[in-house]
């Protein structure tokens, strides 16, 4: 046997305690007095679902407990208006066996689980049920975040590929425009190797191989001067990101300084703060147990007042003790307290102001409840930003460090960068000598030759500077690229991505046979149990129940169940009324738990089995007996028979 504790548990004000038989155990009530309740109290044990949490809460009560034996235990409170569990006080089904996680989806049949909701909705979908209880669905949400990783990592590679192809395209560029001012070079050498035959002057020749040798040495600087201003523009940002971290940061204290002087004193404040209201709270609950102490006897004493005759048992003069009892009660239409008369309104009148009193302190409970609450979070978010003021004043000091030594680099690669400059400066002005001595040596050229000569020299410039434009652009377009190496080709590149798009390719393929594995798998497990099921539970209208499977790409993408009647009549899962429906729901949570849960000791049905002809019903009781050691049902009771809830043990 086990003993169920529920404290503030749906209808149960305070605590109430049940014990629940090995076998079955059938809860009887009039409607509204607790059988869901109760069911949902020990559904909560299986759960994690905050709208379970949400339904089980008893509405006057902010906290609420369910024990059951020693074993288990969940604690739910409500705060903000959402009803939640403290994990680490509670021991629920799953925490003891990590198997049971789905049990609340298997073992509870219930109008609000997941079956019979989508049942009622007429859209019982057979695939979600079998993920659900299988496995299937923790591998399809892996599958599907798998698969948006690649998508995202393909769209991702396009573009860098596209950026690649593009910096590719103008590198070869550049090589054929520096074959073509080769080629221009060469002609420029040969046209002034001819001049200075003609005009008998060698200087034109030495001073233009000075000049082409000085650019090439001009362009190594620059392209020097280019990877340098780069590293200075990189330090340069972190610097400035570090600068305005550390300008934001003491903003940030500089406020919250402003605005709590002495946190510390504010913080002690909100504690006696706080147990003003507890012990406000505490004297309004000594002063509502008075009064409901006081209550239960005012409607003790209204029944006794209600009462026309009371019958003395025979062996109260027999017994002395009884005898003084009965004395003690008085009579009918006597108040039990002091034996004087009373009328019943003064007792209504009298049982009415209590209950207004009652109400009204557990308003004022509930009132002071929240003012703790609220204060308890007020303290909580200041000394939350009093712990994040100690932690800003270390980043403080960290974004300090991390500034001064940026700065430090940015200072050290400016220096470079200017000597860099300074170097170019020099090598230009070598450069403008050597261009006028140049013009010097052509001076004496014939002028059809000297303007073959400057139009060669110009279209070099012209490369020249469109190679620069590209090396800027080729620039912009690989530093927006990951894990590029300058000099990679494309090919290279490409292929070293997509050995990370393999990888996960292939998870993705094995997730994909393993949930191909866990739904086939599944439908086999249900279709080898659920017609034994169904037939030992003594139900006759189907010769034969199957689950069949649709594919897409040979996957399964839907799954539906097929009957057959004695007749031979075929029919669809939907096409059933919906006690047939409900009927396969149930045989279908049944096999999951023999298939996937079959030491789980509970079974729960709320209300779903009262279609059942009596018959019928103690066939399925006495099959899930075998099936669960605690079966759990409860049955609706007419109020002329049943004032109370009561739990009945056995078939019968």
């Amino acid at each position: 046997m086990m003993k169920l504790e529920l404290q503030n548990i749906g209808g149960f004000t305070g605590v109430h305690t049940f014990d629940i038989q090995k076998g079955i155990n059938r809860i009887t009530a009039p409607n509204a007095k607790g059988k869901s309740s109760l069911l949902r109290g020990i559904q909560c044990l299986a759960s994690d679902d905050e709208t379970v949490f949400r339904d089980s809460l008893n509405d006057d009560n902010d906290t609420g407990t369910i024990k059951l034996d020693d074993g288990y235990m969940r604690n739910l409170r409500r705060v903000n208006n959402i009803v939640q569990a403290t994990p680490a006080d509670d021991r629920t089904f799953f925490d003891e066996n990590s198997e049971w996680r789905n049990a609340e989806k298997i073992a509870f049949f219930t109008p609000k689980s997941r079956v019979v909701l989508e049942i009622d909705q007429n859209a019982f979908d057979v695939l979600r049920f079998v993920k659900s209880v299988s496995g299937a669905e923790i591998v399809e949400s892996d599958l599907r975040r798998k698969e948006s990783q690649l998508g995202d990592a393909k769209q991702k590679l396009d573009e860098y590929i596209e950026n690649l192809t593009s910096a590719q395209k103008l590198e070869a560029e550049i090589k054929t425009m520096q074959g073509d001012i080769q080629r221009l070079q060469g002609e420029v050498q040969e046209l002034e190797a001819e001049i200075a035959k003609e005009s008998g002057t060698m200087d034109i020749t030495d001073v233009s191989r000075d000049l082409t040798t000085k650019k090439r040495e001009i362009e190594g600087l620059h392209e020097r001067l280019r990877v340098r201003e780069g590293e200075v523009k990189r330090y340069q940002d972190e610097y400035e990101k570090a600068r305005s971290q550390r300008e934001l940061i003491n903003e940030e204290i500089d406020e919250f300084e402003q605005t709590y002087e002495s946190p510390e004193k504010s913080i002690e404040g909100f504690k006696a703060n706080i147990h003003k209201h507890e012990r406000r709270k505490k004297s309004l609950k000594r002063g509502k147990d008075m009064v409901d102490s006081l209550l239960g006897v005012i409607n003790e004493a209204y029944k006794m007042f209600g009462e026309t005759e009371r019958v003395v048992p025979e062996e109260a003069s027999e017994i002395s003790s009884l005898e003084k009892a009965y004395s003690l009660l008085g009579e009918p239409r006597e108040c039990p307290v002091c034996n004087g008369s009373a009328d019943r309104d003064t007792l209504e009148h009298r049982r009415d102001g209590l209950r207004a009193c009652a109400t009204d302190l557990s308003k004022d409970m509930r009132g002071e409840d929240e003012q703790t609450k609220m204060i308890k979070l007020d303290m909580k978010e200041l000394q939350d930003k009093v712990d994040g003021l100690r932690a800003k004043r270390r980043a403080l000091d960290e974004a300090k460090r991390n500034a001064e030594e940026y700065h430090k680099d940015w200072d050290e690669r400016k220096d470079t960068l200017d000597a860099i400059e300074r170097e170019i400066s020099e090598k230009e002005s070598e450069r403008e000598n050597l261009e006028r001595q140049y013009e010097d040596a052509t001076k004496n050229v014939q002028t059809k030759s000297r303007e073959r000569l400057n139009e060669m020299r110009k279209k070099v410039g012209g490369f020249e500077n469109e190679i620069r434009n590209n090396h800027k652009q080729i620039d912009r377009l690989t530093s927006e690229i990951p894990d590029y190496m300058i000099g990679e080709t494309l090919e290279e590149y490409a292929r070293k991505k997509n050995k990370g798009l393999e990888q996960l390719r292939m998870e993705i393929g094995e997730l994909e046979t393993q949930y191909d594995h866990e739904v086939r798998g599944a439908v086999k497990r249900f279709n080898d149990k659920i017609n034994n099921i169904y037939h030992d539970m003594g139900f006759t209208t189907f010769r034969d129940i199957k689950i069949q499977e649709e594919t897409t790409r040979g996957r399964p993408s839907s799954l539906d169940v097929l009957v057959e009647h004695e007749s031979g009549k075929k029919q669809s899962l939907s096409s059933l009324s919906k006690a047939e429906q409900l009927t396969l729901g149930l045989v279908f949570q049944i096999s999951a738990k023999e298939n996937y849960i079959p030491a789980f000791p509970l079974f729960v049905i709320d209300d779903n089995m009262n279609t059942f002809d009596p018959d019928r019903f103690k066939l399925a009781l006495k099959y899930l007996a075998d099936k669960a050691d605690y079966v759990i049902v409860s049955q609706p009771a007419p109020p002329s028979e049943q004032d109370e809830l009561v739990i009945k043990y056995g078939v019968d």
